[in-house]
């Protein structure tokens, strides 16, 4: 069995790349996920949420600014295939949200648990691996336990229904 050391590479960035988001979501450094994360032609599809090109997707991080008091993306499952200059991912995610509530006991249990995935298309750039294109998937309902807030309604039912469509 021969190891192809430039694919070993290449999945070993993709990983990174797609952890790093997870990183600076639940770091709350949403002014760093465009630039550090998708092409200048990236696209985000959350359903209800889509942006596409780095401004826009710029703007959709930033306006989490202020809602959670926390939350934890817990990222597994990858399956990659590297082509060239780019690569498809999928992976699953569950993601944990404590929202910033008035009043709200800051030891509570979660106030929202997402249950869902990703399905990503990335490309070699000068600046590394990178996504251009993300789209989320929900499992079930996609909630494994608390409530929807209703500015988060919209994301949730425009992924219901989506499985994976990669790979087959």
């Amino acid at each position: 069995m021969t190891i192809d050391l430039q694919i070993l590479a290449d999945r070993i960035a993709i990983e990174e790349c797609i952890y790093r988001y997870a990183h600076l979501v639940d770091s709350m450094q949403y002014d760093r996920i465009a630039k550090e994360v998708f092409t200048e032609d990236g696209s985000i599809d959350f359903g209800g949420a889509q942006s596409v090109g780095r401004e826009a997707i710029h703007a959709q991080c930033m306006s989490y600014q202020g809602a959670l008091t926390g939350c934890s993306h817990n990222v597994t499952n990858l399956v990659i295939e590297v082509s060239g200059d780019e690569a498809r991912a999928a992976s699953r995610v569950l993601a944990w949200h404590w929202f910033a509530l008035p009043d709200a006991d800051p030891l509570r249990a979660t106030d929202l648990l997402v249950v869902g995935g990703y399905e990503d298309r990335l490309r070699r750039t000068t600046d590394g691996w990178r996504i251009y294109e993300r789209k989320g998937l929900n499992f079930g309902t996609g909630i494994g336990a608390g409530t929807v807030p209703e500015p988060m309604r919209p994301i949730l039912e425009g992924m219901k229904g989506r499985t994976p469509s990669w790979p087959a």
